[in-house]
């Protein structure tokens, strides 16, 4: 869908739409700023399937997020940015978390959540088992213990599991993390936002996973998604 008096900056996004043989809907004036839930929609829209991933569909990775419980949708899809710009090969969504799927997650993720491999899973612990079983170290971050990310010396294949934005990572699912990561803090503060602090410790992964004495695995999908 698109607005009649949508920006011209768009005109290429539904020119490429239209020859890739999707239907495209001119709405009049002021139809899409009814029907949308953002207060200032950009002048186009789209509707599409929601493809469901399940952990099999995960069979060989180097490097995995795993949010639990992030109940911020703009946390959310932030961190599916992170994990597109940091080089993870996909987010593996767990517990009573924000659906990423959702308006604001979507915004959040610029697009991020399209092009990173996004698994919903009931249990954190359940992700965790699944992930040691097939070869990946799992890294439990923590803003008041573990070792300092500075100096790690990261596993070939790597999962950063993160939990809720005020109660962190249940003491559970820290025990069945293979290691305790930190971010030191300086001053009075306890902890970075979520997403702050998935970024740097996403990009230390990266770096550290592309270090000439690492190798690191390639990341596959089943066929089909």
């Amino acid at each position: 869908m698109v607005a009649e008096d949508a920006p011209s900056s768009i005109g290429n996004l539904v020119d490429q739409a239209r020859r890739d043989g999707h239907l495209v809907d001119v709405l009049a004036r002021g139809v899409l700023e009814r029907s949308s839930d953002a207060k200032t929609p950009q002048g186009c829209a789209f509707v599409a399937r929601r493809v469901s991933m399940k952990l099999d569909d995960l069979v060989a990775t180097s490097f995995v997020l795993v949010v639990d419980a992030i109940q911020d949708p703009g946390n959310l899809g932030a961190m599916m940015r992170v994990a597109e710009g940091c080089g993870a090969d996909a987010v593996v969504v767990t517990g009573a978390s924000a659906d990423p799927f959702g308006p604001k997650a979507l915004r959040a993720s610029t697009g991020s959540a399209f092009r990173v491999p996004v698994f919903e899973v009931g249990h954190v612990t359940e992700a965790i088992e699944f992930l040691a079983s097939h070869g990946v170290t799992t890294y439990a971050t923590s803003s008041h213990g573990g070792s300092d990310f500075v100096a790690m010396t990261w596993a070939p294949a790597v999962a950063l599991v993160f939990g809720n934005e005020g109660a962190g990572l249940d003491p559970a699912a820290q025990d069945a993390c293979d290691e305790l990561v930190c971010i030191p803090m300086e001053g009075s503060l306890e902890s970075f936002n979520i997403s702050v602090a998935g970024g740097i410790l996403a990009m230390a992964v990266h770096r550290g996973l592309r270090s000439p004495d690492v190798e690191r695995s390639p990341s596959t999908m089943n066929e089909g998604q």
